[in-house]
């Protein structure tokens, strides 16, 4: 716990530095390298590496209520488990499906507005090909098009679209060992911890 409050804390001094997130826009989704939505494009070596699936910019004055989407990848990588954020409830059924209710709405005052809702350890199996993350909607979804969406921590009744942080399902939220799948500068994992020292 200790850990991930002095990465969150770490993490609000290199917001600070950069000034945003990746995505500007709001209710955003994707996956990170880092909690506060700063990095999404690294690269690794073989092994286990940890991800954040995070809400950027909520419009919900009183967090996030809950969530679906569908998180998968693709290429020589694999999802080892998701630990939620808060007292949730993940529902999801279908492979990659994340239906989560909230008992309280998540809101993270250290990375604000970056709202963390989950993290993964991934297995990265090869360096010689990239491996990326992908979001979509769930097979059942809530809103009338297929697409990520969350409840209004302030008003459960309101359920929100989230906007994938590089423009749509097809496209991938991050990247390993490859080219980055926004507009950023690729990074090695070493570049990221000097930001910390």
């Amino acid at each position: 716990m200790k850990a991930i409050l002095l990465t969150l804390l770490l993490c609000l001094w290199a917001l600070s530095a950069w000034a945003l997130p990746l995505d500007p826009d709001d209710d955003g989704i994707g996956v990170y390298f880092d909690p506060c939505a700063c990095v999404n494009c690294l690269t690794l070596e073989e092994g286990i590496h940890t991800a954040y699936l995070v809400i950027t910019h909520p419009t919900s004055p009183e967090g996030v209520g809950g969530f679906e989407a569908t998180v998968w990848t693709e290429g020589p990588m694999s999802i080892l488990g998701w630990t939620f954020m808060g007292d949730v409830i993940n529902v999801g059924t279908k492979p990659n499906e994340i239906i989560l209710g909230v008992a309280q709405p998540l809101v993270n005052p250290y990375t604000y507005p970056a709202v963390v809702v989950g993290y993964t350890d991934v297995l990265v199996s090869d360096t010689a090909m990239p491996a990326f993350f992908f979001i979509d909607g769930i097979y059942f979804h809530s809103l009338p098009d297929k697409q990520p969406a969350y409840l209004d921590g302030s008003d459960y009744d309101i359920i929100k679209k989230l906007q994938q942080s590089t423009g749509g399902a097809e496209y991938p939220v991050a990247t390993i060992n490859g080219e980055c799948a926004v507009a950023v500068e690729n990074v090695t994992l070493d570049k990221v911890k000097s930001l910390y020292r």
